[in-house]
């Protein structure tokens, strides 16, 4: 069995997170990425960042003391679950446009039903 060290399962994450965040934006810190892993070394996060900055991925940022993405014209990638999440709060916002204008409409007396989408339909 061959040791995977925790340096490179902390560039991978790094390197999807760079292309989650998009150009020009801020990385985590060292201390958010030894939170995140449950490790203590600050030369482990600084390891898992050298990859990235030698593919020119994310560079060193001097102020704030920080990594960022580097922009090279490319848009951030959505979130799997954004359109999932997008479609049920449309689905919210409609049946809560539905209860304002019955409201409206029955002088404030109105029966209020759970949303389509808490329903499982």
């Amino acid at each position: 069995m061959t040791k995977t060290y925790a340096y490179v399962e902390i560039s991978e994450w790094l390197r999807t997170e760079a292309r989650r965040r998009g150009p020009s934006a801020l990385m985590p810190t060292i201390a958010d990425v030894c939170e995140r892993f449950d490790v203590g070394g600050v030369q482990t996060v600084r390891d898992a960042y050298a990859p990235l900055i030698e593919e020119g991925v994310v560079e060193r940022l001097e102020s704030p003391r920080r990594w960022a993405v580097v922009d090279h014209g490319q848009e951030a990638e959505p979130a799997p679950e954004a359109g999932a999440r997008l479609a049920e709060i449309e689905a919210t916002l409609t049946h809560a446009l539905g209860l304002v204008r019955d409201l409206r409409l029955n002088g404030g007396a109105v029966q209020v039903s759970p949303p389509a989408a808490e329903m499982g339909e």
